[in-house]
């Protein structure tokens, strides 16, 4: 779907503008001036003549021209006849402010306007950003249709990030918190309550724009998650790597969600999964997000499990590698071979294993850390380095940069107190990240581990897959035998040790869910423990694997990701199993008792 006059309109509607910068559809007028928008404005407003300088038309009808983006800032009740206006005058796009349809306390009252909404787009094409939203950005093509305060405090800094939002205020805090760390964005756009466009919808869109390179979504949950997941597909084949922080993982957190934008997600755990086989980087929280964004601005996006750790401080060492271990990443000794090199360099009283401490002595003799970095330049154990202390980075940042210049390393520095804006620009324009909290800095780290390396060659068909389900039942010895054998499931007695079954998410169709003995396998909690693992079908050998690591169960390895491939064959055949439930023999073979035929 092209969204080209969407975001690059010639002519734009402004529907309830207002001459009073105070109002919310003043502020509107006021961010589109400043913004220096060159194409055709159309206030609309029938109680002006003209507003900022633009004339004022009475209403859609009356304008001169069908506009490509028409802002509509009115009442729920008057919004839903200026779209039916703008639909039949042939107008493609609006930018839906108003809220009152369907969340909230807006009630039946609300639902039914939705409703309305969604038929006045099916019978014209109109398209919809929102509604109930504070509206949407273009920074790079000069184009602001929002009345966010945040806007009025761009720094103009851009630098191939998107934000997509189903929140404006939560919107409004990741574009100032990535603004104030030196991270450019290029496009903000508030999707809302997605009458017509989603999430799904701008990424897709926005894949092909060569000078991007991660999208920010943050999400409540999704309206189709096999549409989501075509469109992130989309985004990894052509290179963007897509962070998420998402809301609403707790039956808590899912109030507030169905009451914002009418959404109550499915199991956190499946959100999970379908972001891990999308390559899709996770956080979960506004700071661990920014921390992910400015990795990805350094190109992060690549192996980085070993971490090695350089300071001047023994203490601080300790402290970070228990922050690195918690953050899923590992921290191995360095060779032998290395320590002996570094030996020469670093004082007895240092240490040389990693983490490398090099001593207090460093801080006034700058040869050190000039021979440690000569040492490691040939290193290829560490995948990313964490620079720690702020008397090592002041003094010596152009001897970091050099070193990454030099090496193409991935170098972190973190202090744990502001630099000065200098140094840090200095090392941002080396390719170095400044990350003041070291245990942020892993974990966002960690984020972008599992995510794995941005492979576009790594790429499946998410379409719709087919939906089968029935209920279980126990098959007799002489069919559960003849069955399990043509898989090469050898039955034999023994306690149960794992479950796999496929089930139908609401949101993401068909998933492979794997339990633990003892762990629930449905919908809903997760199992016992946690000891669920979850694939979105179709997967991936890979993918399988990564769901069979997730489970603590004392079934072998090898036999529970055959189980998952024996399963994921024959749903996807239409064969005649959908779950398995397996059991060990005393002397560890696999055997299977309680099966689930599908419905043909």
């Amino acid at each position: 779907m092209s969204l080209d006059r969407l975001f690059n309109p010639q002519s734009v509607g402004l529907v309830g503008a207002s001459a009073d910068a105070g109002k919310l559809s003043g502020m509107i007028v006021t961010f589109l001036h400043r913004s220096g928008f060159a194409g055709r404005v159309y206030p609309i407003n029938p109680r002006y003549q003209e507003i900022g300088g633009w004339r004022c038309y009475a209403s859609v009808e009356a304008l001169p021209e069908t506009v490509d983006v028409l802002v509509v800032a009115v009442p729920a009740a008057a919004a839903l006849q200026v779209l039916d206006a703008a639909g039949q005058r042939g107008v493609k796009f609006a930018v839906l402010m108003t809220g009152g349809f369907g969340e909230g306390a807006s009630g039946e009252q609300g639902e039914e306007r939705l409703r309305q909404l969604k038929e006045i787009c099916a019978r014209t094409g109109l398209r919809v950003v929102g509604p109930n939203i504070v509206g949407m950005v273009n920074f790079r093509g000069n184009l602001a249709l929002t009345f966010a305060d945040w806007y009025g405090r761009d720094t103009g800094l851009r630098g191939g990030v998107t934000i997509l939002t189903h929140s404006g205020s939560v919107g409004g805090l990741i574009f100032s918190s990535l603004q104030l760390n030196r991270i450019g964005v290029d496009y903000w756009v508030g999707t809302g309550n997605e009458a017509t466009l989603e999430i799904a919808d701008f990424i897709e869109h926005l894949s092909g724009d060569a000078d991007l390179h991660t999208i920010v979504c943050f999400m409540e949950g999704v309206l189709d998650g096999r549409r989501f997941m075509q469109a992130a597909e989309t985004a990894r084949r052509a290179g963007k790597t897509i962070v998420v922080l998402k809301a609403g993982e707790s039956a808590d957190a899912r109030r507030s969600t169905r009451a914002h934008t009418s959404k109550q997600s499915t199991d956190a755990d499946i959100y999970a999964a379908a972001f891990r086989q999308l390559g899709i980087v996770q956080v979960f929280s506004l700071e661990e997000l920014t921390y992910a964004v400015k990795l990805l601005a350094i190109g992060a996006r690549r192996a980085c499990a070993n971490v090695g750790i350089l300071s001047a401080s023994g203490g601080s060492c300790s402290l970070i590698s228990d922050h690195i271990i918690r953050a899923g990443l590992s921290l191995p000794e360095l060779p032998v071979t290395t320590q002996q090199a570094l030996a020469a360099s670093i004082p007895d009283y240092g240490s040389r294993l990693n983490p490398v401490d090099l001593s207090a002595d460093v801080v006034a003799r700058r040869e050190i850390l000039v021979n440690v970095f000569a040492t490691l330049a040939n290193d290829t154990l560490i995948d990313a380095w964490l620079i720690f202390g702020r008397p090592i980075i002041d003094r010596y940042h152009a001897d970091i940069r050099d070193f990454v210049r030099a090496t193409g390393k991935l170098v972190l520095v973190s202090t744990g107190v502001p630099l000065s804006a200098e140094v840090e620009q200095a090392l941002l324009e080396g390719h170095v990240a400044v990350l003041q909290n070291p245990d942020l800095c892993m974990r966002a780290l960690g984020a972008v581990h599992r995510a794995g390396p941005l492979d576009p060659s790594h790429a499946a068909d998410w379409s719709v897959y087919p939906c089968r389900s029935a209920a279980p039942q126990t098959l007799g010895p002489g069919a559960a035998e003849g069955l399990l054998a043509r898989h090469r499931l050898q039955p034999g007695s023994g306690m149960a040790a794992f479950r796999v079954c496929v089930e139908q998410d609401k949101d993401f169709g068909p998933v492979l869910l794997v339990s633990a003995a003892g762990a629930g396998g449905g919908q809903g909690g997760g199992g016992q423990g946690g000891q669920r693992a979850v694939c979105i079908l179709p997967a991936s050998d890979e993918d399988l694997r990564a769901a069979c690591a997730a489970i603590a169960s004392d079934a072998p390895r090898d036999a529970l990701l055959h189980a998952c491939k024996v399963i994921c064959r024959l749903y996807g055949s239409e064969n005649e199993v959908a779950a398995l439930a397996v059991h060990l023999s005393p002397d560890g073979a696999v055997c299977g008792a309680v099966i689930s035929p599908v419905e043909r």
